[in-house]
This record gives C-alpha cells, structure tokens and sequence, in this order.
C-alpha cells in the first residue's frame, strides 16, 4: 500500500512500564510499534538481533518473529495499516510461534516501502504518547485524531528511512571518489566541493556512518594505491609518494609504515 493510501486503524496503545526478556520468539497478529522510553536491550528477529535504547523505535508488520532482551519501559501501538478490520477491536498478544493461528490474523496489508528493524527518532515521541492518551477517550473522534497522528509519525519514519538511504548512497559515491583520486585530493575541503556539501558536514556524516574519518580513508586508499605501484613498476621512492598525493617523501614512509607495520623498501622487497 502507497503511504498516501495509509487509514491507520489502532487496537492498542499503551506504555508498558517493564517489558522483560524473553525466552523465545513470539509471532505478531498485527502491526507492531515500539518506542523505547527508559532502558536499554536488544530485539531479536529471526534472523539478526539490534541494539535499542532511549528513542529506539521499532516497526514490525504482522507475522513477524521476535522477542526483547533487557528490561524496558516502552510505548507499544498495535494496529493496521487499513481501516478494512476495525470490527476486529480486541488486540491479541503474540502467541509463540508454534502457537500461531493464521486465522486469527488481522488486516495484512503492508507498505510499500522497507522499513529497517530499528530506528533513532525523538521527534515521534510527543506524538505517540498523544496517541497513547487520546486512545482512552474511545470515540469516533478520538479514532480519527489519533488515525491522523500514527499516519503523521509513519511518514517520519518513512523520511527517515528515505534519508539514511540518500546518505548511505552519498558514502558509496565518496568511497568511489577518493579511490580513483586519492593521488589528486589534497584535503577533505575537495571531496567537500566535488559532492557540492560543507566540509564539516561531509567529514562528520562520513564519520557517523563508518566509524572512520574521510581523511582516514584518504590516506588508506593513497597507500593502497603506492602499494600496487611498489609491486608492479620500477618508480622510485620518490616517484609514488608524489604520485599517491603525499607531499614529501618522509610523511609517505611515515603513514606507510603506520599502516602496513614496514617500509615502503620493505614491502618492495618482499612483494616484488
């Protein structure tokens, strides 16, 4: 189903004050939303396990696997994504798996678009406490209202799931970039101008999404590339630092050594 298409319909909405660890995986009947309020654990799905802590949300459409590890004070949201099963108000707590009764399941409709297993997203919280609070009212207005609101913090989750894409596409396209031109970059200021960002903005989005800094990757690939000339041509010392981009021959044997624990002369010798 298209987002724009989305009529949430919403079973249950509550905070659980201690969601303790399970012990096996469970299958929900629904959609399920949680939003981490205090602790820390992990999700487990059948086939990965996540990280959660404060303003950790997590999104898991019906029929999925999963159980929590580490006590936690959650918000919890069942409900579909339809209007098609609202005849159908009492929720169903996952039953484990071998447990499970296809025909006990709600709405199946989905969203088009895959959402990650787990999220960061603060901006939501106001909005899924409001929808926790409203949901007791019970009335055809309150319905709508909150309707409205889960519609609202699906879309941001949508954004922010549209946004990690763009950026992980935007990391690729840098990695291709300082690869081929390791030799010319004399700084991050020009990997910066090639993408049209800010240098702060591309050094610290490089560095939150790999856990290294550009400049980093600047030099690794700069001694990648010496490395193939010392195995394969006959240039001097000299020859590659200038070509890899260094600026004197001392600071290429000073990050050569730092990253490959020899000498470039070294390396020559026994790679030749």
């Amino acid at each position: 189903m298209n987002i724009q298409n989305c009529n949430p319909f919403i079973r249950a909405a509550e905070i659980q004050l201690s969601v303790l660890e399970g012990k096996s995986f469970r299958r929900a009947y629904d959609h399920r939303l949680f939003y981490v309020l205090d602790g820390e654990g992990l999700l487990l799905l059948k086939n990965s396990e996540h990280q959660i802590a404060v303003d950790s949300v997590m999104y898991l459409p019906p029929q999925t696997d999963y159980y929590f590890k580490g006590k936690l004070k959650v918000i919890v949201l069942n409900f579909d994504v339809t209007q098609s099963f609202a005849h159908r108000m009492e929720p169903i707590c996952p039953p484990p798996v071998a447990e499970f009764e296809d025909s006990l399941l709600f709405d199946q409709t989905t969203l088009d678009i895959e959402i990650a297993p787990v999220i960061k997203n603060s901006g939501i919280k106001a909005d899924l406490l409001e929808i926790v609070h409203a949901f007791n009212k019970a009335d055809a207005l309150a319905n709508a209202y909150i309707s409205a609101l889960l519609k609202k913090v699906i879309i941001e989750i949508i954004k922010d799931v549209a946004n990690e894409n763009d950026s992980d596409r935007l990391i690729e396209r840098i990695r291709r970039y300082v690869k081929l031109h390791c030799g010319e970059i004399e700084s991050n200021e020009d990997v910066a101008k090639k993408f049209g960002y800010h240098p702060v903005y591309i050094a610290s989005l490089f560095k939150e999404r790999t856990g290294i800094t550009l400049h980093k990757l600047i030099l690794a690939e700069r001694v990648n590339l010496a490395c193939t000339w010392l195995e394969k041509t006959e240039l001097s010392i000299d020859e590659i630092a200038f070509n890899a981009g260094f600026s004197t021959r001392n600071h290429f044997c000073t990050v050569f050594k730092k990253f490959m624990n020899i000498s470039p002369l070294v390396y020559r010798k026994r790679n030749k």
